[in-house]
């Protein structure tokens, strides 16, 4: 801060609105890409569509509803309170992000390991199925067992045993929903598999 031309310039507020200009960019930006990704997995592999006002919806209302839940919050306290509670959902976020991982590598593991879809040459060997599944299954039990400190730590550190008590049944009831919505995806990725290889069976069979 030995440059006068930077201290005027963090005097005046200027990176402070630069700043929340770039992460109002970068949050979109993820967003619609997460869009995009969500429709190509949902239409092109899990074979499941939705009108596209009806996906944008729901994409920017889970992007939103954590800060207004945020907000709601702390709306009764003071400034110093609303800046900590809304920079530890910031920080938070990164932690919730690891989330999306296994629902990206599933499918890109499951797809790998199909004969169907990669032939005997290219699909995965017995020790990268192995790796594969290890890591997949690690990293959602270390998100799953992490999750209700998570949300115990947006409480605060003077949470009372009733905010306690709250934060651990939102964590129980996220990890059931992330549990079902895994198996669901490794069960339609499965029949998925199945089905093209009947497709593939039964076109060999007609050449032949």
């Amino acid at each position: 801060m030995s440059n006068g031309v930077l201290i005027t310039v963090a005097k005046s507020g200027i990176l402070s609105t630069l700043f929340a200009v770039a992460l109002l960019a970068s949050g979109q930006n993820s967003t619609i890409t997460g869009t995009l990704t969500g429709q190509v997995i949902m239409e092109g592999f899990i074979h499941m569509r939705m009108p596209i006002w009806l996906r944008r919806l729901v994409t920017r209302l889970l992007s939103v509803i954590p800060v207004l839940i945020c907000v709601l919050y702390t709306s009764t306290k003071g400034p110093i309170e609303e800046h900590i509670a809304l920079n530890n959902l910031m920080n938070e976020s990164q932690v919730f992000l690891a989330f999306a991982l296994p629902f990206s590598m599933i499918p890109l593991l499951m797809m790998t390991n199909s004969e169907a879809e990669m032939g005997k040459q290219f699909k995965n060997n017995l020790l990268v199925k192995i790796l594969g599944w290890f890591s997949v299954l690690s990293l959602t039990y270390l998100n799953l067992r992490g999750l209700p400190g998570q949300i115990e730590s947006f409480f605060g550190d003077q949470a009372s045993a009733s905010e306690l008590a709250l934060a651990d049944q939102i964590a129980y009831v996220l990890i059931f929903v992330v549990l079902a919505l895994l198996c669901w995806t490794v069960v339609d990725l499965y029949k998925g598999n199945k089905k093209h290889q009947q497709r593939l069976q039964q076109m060999t069979e007609e050449l032949d």
